[in-house]
């Protein structure tokens, strides 16, 4: 079982920053363990949670975890003799006490995060069904169990579970104009996006500043799109006109979860409709996905800088496209 866990976890395409470390950091400790799957041989051991979503995936359960007060996913060690799917599904049936059912023996998420009594968890995700029926978790287990909305779930999510759920949520992005009410949404975009894809920029602007820049500066000053998935904002798209009438992509980013989904050649698409005259963008030199599908979609590379013109001083590269 050892062999097919580790090559599972190797397998997975992160969803997030989040994961890709905790990816890396799983095989790192798992080979240093003799009995990975048991909570007793060492302070690091495996364990199994299950994403739990109703049959027409429009719902997600959490439970509000008894010693963290946090709302997280149902979980825990893995028994004698279980795989760690079969894990996830037990635990899931013992703290939500609904009919569930275990969707595939795949992965859809791996973190690595601290537990209790100084025990480091390397945690297996599963996919699990059930009926969209009142949850009835056992007597010992928390009794806060409920059914959330995803945007409602993504919201209250730990860093650590957050990935995972925006990946999972289903639905068809649908790109609309900016609101107000989206600022919060579009600087989570902007600060996953940004820690995923460009791990070695260094960050200039705490959090707390990104979220005041987006709501004082961004949203509803320019010309700005979003793409929304029931609630959850997952792309952005910032253009503006400077005073030589030259059109610029000033911002788009997507959630690392919905990378490869087509979602950045429909924003690409809708800036050309909107400045039809043309488009300039820059970005920065060791971002090489951004680079290839900027390319893609018809862009030059017409000037490469050393960095001194931006704020993390990270050389980057000005992309022309003409109609």
């Amino acid at each position: 079982m050892a062999a097919s866990v580790r090559e599972a976890v190797l397998a997975r395409r992160p969803v997030d920053a989040r994961e890709h470390r905790s990816i890396a950091s799983f095989v790192e400790l798992f080979d240093g363990l003799e009995r990975p799957f048991d909570e007793h041989a060492a302070r690091v051991h495996v364990t199994a949670s299950a994403i739990v979503v109703a049959e027409d995936r429009r719902r997600v359960v959490l439970h509000l975890h008894k010693r963290l007060q946090k709302w997280l996913q149902p979980g825990g060690h893995i028994d004698t003799g279980e795989s760690p799917s079969q894990a996830a599904l037990r635990e899931a049936a013992e703290e939500t006490g609904l009919p569930v059912v275990l969707v595939s023996e795949a992965l859809i998420h791996v973190d690595v995060h601290p537990g209790p009594r100084g025990h480091t968890h390397l945690d297996l995700r599963y996919l699990i069904e059930s009926p969209h029926v009142r949850p009835a978790p056992a007597a010992q287990e928390s009794q806060q169990v409920q059914w959330f909305a995803w945007h409602q779930a993504i919201d209250l999510a730990e860093p650590g579970l957050e990935g995972v759920l925006r990946a999972a949520q289903p639905g068809e992005a649908k790109i609309r104009a900016v609101r107000n009410t989206d600022a919060g949404g579009c600087a989570q975009v902007y600060m996953r996006s940004r820690e995923f894809a460009l791990p070695t920029v260094p960050v200039v602007h705490a959090p707390r500043e990104v979220r005041r820049w987006m709501a004082d500066e961004v949203v509803g000053r320019t010309d700005m799109w979003v793409a929304e998935v029931d609630g959850t904002i997952v792309g952005l798209l910032v253009l503006a006109v400077d005073a030589k009438d030259v059109g610029w992509v000033e911002q788009l980013y997507l959630d690392p979860a919905w990378m490869g989904r087509g979602l950045g050649d429909r924003f690409v698409q809708l800036a050309k409709e909107r400045v039809p005259g043309g488009l300039q963008l820059w970005t920065f030199q060791v971002n090489e996905p951004a680079r290839r599908f900027y390319e893609r979609h018809g862009f030059i590379a017409e000037q490469f800088t050393d960095g001194a013109g931006n704020e993390e001083r990270s050389p980057d590269i000005r992309y022309r496209w003409s109609p």
